[in-house]
């Protein structure tokens, strides 16, 4: 297994060196020793968030019995200035399943975004995005209800000096359909109240769920849609543009990658994608033998019982389409990537996985055993 594992790593790094993008070894950090003693991991550490705020960084996970919904879940809040040795902030307990941890830094305030969901493990069930604000070191305020019910925050980030929100809402999320789904652009001024950034068109896509972008020199923005459970038309994730002065104009196409809790990043002025890949190919096989509702079913069990990784995609903005260039060390249930840029050409990265020197396990059984979050650092050349 080990040998197997050296072997595949050796051709990602050969294949990632060819790319000129390499990282370094994998941190563990979460369970790690560093962590203050208020932290109490259990077997399911997965849903995360990073940011870089008044010279420390802060880290926001999920821990859980596994992957799925239940009662026990929390969301811990903790910060560093040497990735060693990292303090309490919050702890966040509903009783229900809560994910998306999500930071936003509006000048000075720092916030921090979440949904809850349901208890039921075998039901998405999202039912509020919450808002809590920093107020000093370990002194956070209470979570408030944000936004509309029935949402998802997925990504929050400040681009040349404007907030954007991406948040997708309405019923049908894994359920046998996304055609219902709502992908909204949102902007807001003070962390609490969400606007659309073009009030004439609040709804910039239908169909699919997390969603997220970047803005190159020109002003256009390039993003990605993941799609897993039909939009009416298709199974295929997205690939979007919208143009400078129009950003709520999204132009999508289909790709036959699935880059599921995407993470979209610019640098200089390139767009890359950091997602998972399937092993099995493309999700949406193209069969069209059975009545959509239960093809979507059918895919999304096929999907379950397949391998993953953690992957880079560079997104080709001319064609509007995912090239793979590499897959970090990773296996099993993987992907929740969070990034902070270090300078222009390295980016300190924070994901989860089941051990990648571990067993290849496919992504059901990766989410029912132990995950863990480790950090490296992506070089480019």
């Amino acid at each position: 297994m080990k040998k197997r594992f050296l072997t595949a790593g050796i051709i990602s790094l050969a294949c990632a060196m060819m790319s000129g993008v390499t990282y370094s070894p994998l941190v563990q950090v979460v369970p790690g020793p560093g962590l203050p003693e208020q932290v109490k991991c259990m077997r399911s550490n997965n849903n995360l968030d990073i940011i870089r705020f008044e010279g420390k960084i802060f880290l926001a996970f999920r821990t859980a019995p596994n992957h799925f919904a239940g009662t026990k879940t929390r969301l811990y809040i903790v910060s560093s200035t040497d990735q060693k040795k990292w303090d309490y902030e919050a702890e966040v307990f509903l009783g229900s399943d809560m994910r998306e941890p999500r930071f936003l830094a509006l000048g000075g305030k720092l916030m921090f975004y979440f949904f809850q969901a349901g208890k039921n493990p075998l039901s998405f069930a999202p039912q509020h995005i919450f808002a809590m604000e920093r107020k000093g070191p370990g002194d956070w305020t209470k979570p408030i209800p944000v936004f509309d019910k029935s949402c998802v925050l997925w990504r929050s980030k400040v681009i040349n000096g404007t907030p954007y929100i991406t948040a997708y809402c309405g019923e049908g999320e894994y359920t046998g359909g996304n055609a219902n789904i709502g992908i909204h652009l949102l902007t807001t001024q003070d962390g609490y109240k969400f606007e659309p950034v073009d009030p004439k068109r609040p709804v910039v896509a239908r169909g699919g769920s997390e969603t997220d972008f970047e803005i190159d020199a020109q002003g256009d923005l390039y993003g990605a849609i993941r799609n897993e459970t039909g939009d009416g038309k298709t199974w295929n994730s997205k690939v979007c543009k919208a143009s400078a002065g129009d950003l709520a104009n999204w132009q999508c196409v289909d790709t036959t990658w699935k880059p599921d809790s995407l993470l979209v990043f610019k640098r200089n002025d390139d767009i890359y994608v950091i997602g998972r890949r399937n092993l099995d190919g493309a999700y949406d096989k193209g069969a069209r033998r059975l009545a959509d509702p239960v093809e979507g079913l059918y895919y999304l069990a096929r999907y379950w019982w397949t391998k993953k990784r953690t992957a880079l995609y560079k997104l080709d903005k001319e064609n509007l389409a995912l090239e793979p260039i590499l897959d970090f060390p990773s296996r099993g249930d993987t992907s929740f990537p969070g990034l902070i840029q270090l300078d222009p050409d390295h980016y300190l990265m924070f994901n989860y996985s089941s051990p990648p020197e571990g067993k290849d396990r496919v992504w059901m059984s990766g989410q029912l055993h132990k995950t863990f979050i480790y950090s490296t650092v992506i070089s480019f050349e």
